[in-house]
């Protein structure tokens, strides 16, 4: 065996931005849901997650104080069914948690580092990179961590050798040895397919590519192993954070569970659902457009005032002044309303929306027929109405689970909490 000295390791290296130290808010508590206290704090991460999960863009209108004190308090109910049922050990959620708090922990840990730098260093960001990697470095010397290069050189991952790869995947030895365990080949060998994805075989920098690996395996265990000797886990903040991720994981592991139900409506239900709800299966309404180009807004503006009056698209073509020759602007076919920015009201024969400006010269449109909206058969919409469906079930089933939810769990909403809601509300509505 012989001692692995780590090289300059760029995958770990941090670059600390400014501000990047973390702090915990004063909290105000809002509700108690069975021993469970729900704060302010709680109600900023459930806000946040609403920000990620949603896909509209712009400004956002914010919901009512009530509302999301009523879904905060719906959320707590369900994780707590979660850690009822245990899912808290399951891989899903505890290992997203353990390697997230690592992380958090590392991160913490080489913060530190990285902040012990001068700030007046001529190469501020160069610097703390160095103590970081030199610091990395110090520790694989102290706990004495072990390589077997020999054998990790001829760990030949690029090769197509289907004996090769048998052993690369099965192997026992021993390649490396750190303060967190030891790594056999076998276990090397995932790894590397999880990092490389397809695997390394007929790459060229293979090697390479594999020394890196390992080189990152490496620090990445010393550094997890300095933390738990620092006790950073135990820091208020990270324990914050544990919780807040496992709360996440849980409320999401809990619904897949709580929400699972044998969804195989009959082709009577699917039409009895399309007929209930048949104004969701509504064809838009459709209109027809004569239209005619002018060379100036001036001239468009007088022939609407004309077909206004009641004169003919076909008396204004021929009599007004400075109509474009050519085909009409708009093609002789059925457009939906919504689509030329007419609402329904508007969607009447012969409204005449205002001329637009388009390259050389101005549009006058008036609408020469409309078709109302009808229904879309069911085979058109089979796909759309099994999904409405199977959301409004999921729907009921939430309402019915948080309802039973409710009946045995005690709830006691703070004096005041809806306020606190409004002005936390109020904040996120001046950061917008």
């Amino acid at each position: 065996m012989h001692r692995f000295r780590l090289a300059f390791l760029t995958a770990i290296t941090l670059v600390l931005l400014a501000g990047s130290a973390w702090s915990i808010p004063a909290v105000e508590i809002l509700a108690f849901v069975d021993e469970d206290t729900l704060t302010t704090d709680d109600l900023r991460i459930e806000l946040n997650l609403m920000e990620k999960r949603s896909n509209i863009e712009g400004r956002k209108v914010l919901p009512e104080p009530d509302a999301v004190l009523r879904r905060l308090i719906q959320n707590r109910l369900i994780v707590q069914e979660g850690y009822r049922m245990g899912l808290d050990q399951e891989f899903t959620v505890n290992n997203q948690v353990t390697e997230a708090v690592n992380a958090r922990c590392m991160g913490a840990l080489l913060d530190s580092v990285a902040l012990a730098v001068p700030k007046d260093s001529s190469d501020l960001k160069g610097a703390r990179s160095q103590a970081v990697k030199d610091y990395i470095e110090n520790l694989i010397v102290i706990y004495d961590v072990q390589v077997d290069s020999t054998l990790l050189k001829s760990l030949d991952y690029g090769s197509a050798e289907q004996e090769m790869r048998d052993w690369l995947r099965d192997s026992d030895e021993i390649l490396a040895v750190v303060p967190t365990g030891t790594l056999k080949v076998s276990s090397f060998s995932r790894l590397i397919r999880f990092t490389a994805f397809h695997g390394l075989e007929g790459k060229p920098d293979a090697a390479q590519r594999r020394d890196r690996i390992l080189s990152e395996w490496v620090s990445e265990a010393v550094t997890i192993h300095e933390t738990r000797q620092q006790n950073i886990r135990q820091r208020p903040v990270i324990q914050l954070y544990q919780n807040r991720l496992e709360r996440t994981l849980m409320l999401e592991e809990t619904l897949k569970i709580l929400l699972q139900f044998p969804f195989e409506p009959t082709a009577e239900e699917i039409e009895a659902y399309h007929q209930q709800y048949i104004d969701r299966f509504l064809k838009p309404t459709q209109v027809k457009m004569e239209s005619l180009k002018f060379a100036t807004e001036e001239a468009a503006q007088t022939a609407r005032k004309r077909l206004i009056q009641g004169a003919k698209m076909s008396w204004v073509k021929r009599n007004m002044e400075q109509v474009v020759d050519g085909p009409p602007p708009f093609p002789v076919e059925w457009f939906e309303a919504g689509k030329l920015d007419i609402t329904s009201e508007q969607a009447r024969l012969g409204y005449i929306p205002e001329p637009y400006g388009v390259p050389g010269g101005w549009v006058l449109a008036q609408v020469s027929q409309v078709q109302e909206p009808t229904a879309t058969p069911v085979s058109e919409c089979k796909d759309l109405i099994l999904k409405m469906m199977k959301a409004d079930a999921t729907n009921e089933l939430m309402q019915d689970i948080i309802r039973r939810l409710e009946e045995v769990v005690e709830v006691r909403v703070q004096p005041g909490a809806e306020d606190a809601v409004g002005r936390v509300l109020a904040e996120l509505e001046e950061m917008q």
